[in-house]
């Protein structure tokens, strides 16, 4: 295991006991370097017999209730959950509650799912959700609060409907 120090003006830190996953994910490094295409890969160049169809997003408004209508069952029990925390909760606790066996797959969730459709609907991630990264004793820990449209908006799914 590696350790890293971290220097910013007067003070520094270290970490120790990181993978080399851990360390490329902390310094924000891709694997690329350098090295990285200067354009978007072609319909050719990636084996496609179609190109890929671009996602038409209009700015003007923003469609919150579209934007939580249109989320995963997974997606919108990380904003139910949030909802619940407005005090926040650490990402190896949420990761559970999302049925995820590592903290870290959070990210696909948030960057690959919730991120994308936020855009399509002009909603902005960081009205939804909040990522705080501290390092108490040394050790990384990340902890998610609810945006400012969680915190104001009642949703649907929130509470269970009243039999009628």
């Amino acid at each position: 295991m590696a350790h890293v120090t971290v220097r910013k003006g007067d003070t520094h830190f270290e970490i120790h006991d990181l993978t080399f996953e851990q360390i490329k994910e902390l310094l924000g490094v891709n694997g690329y370097g350098q090295n990285a295409p200067s354009t978007a890969p072609t319909a050719a160049s990636t084996g496609r017999t179609t190109p890929a169809v671009p996602v038409v997003v209009s700015h003007r408004h923003q469609d919150f209730h579209g934007f939580l209508s249109d989320i995963s069952e997974r997606g919108q029990i990380f904003i139910t959950e949030l909802r619940k925390h407005p005090e926040g909760m650490e990402a190896n606790t949420l990761a559970g509650k999302l049925g995820y066996t590592d903290a870290r797959q959070i990210g696909g969730l948030t960057g690959g799912g919730l991120a994308k459709i936020a855009k399509k609907y002009g909603v902005r991630l960081k009205d939804v959700y909040k990522p705080v990264v501290t390092f108490p004793n040394g050790q990384r820990t990340v902890t998610f609060f609810p945006g400012k449209l969680l915190m104001a908006m009642a949703f649907e799914f929130d509470a269970e409907k009243p039999a009628v």
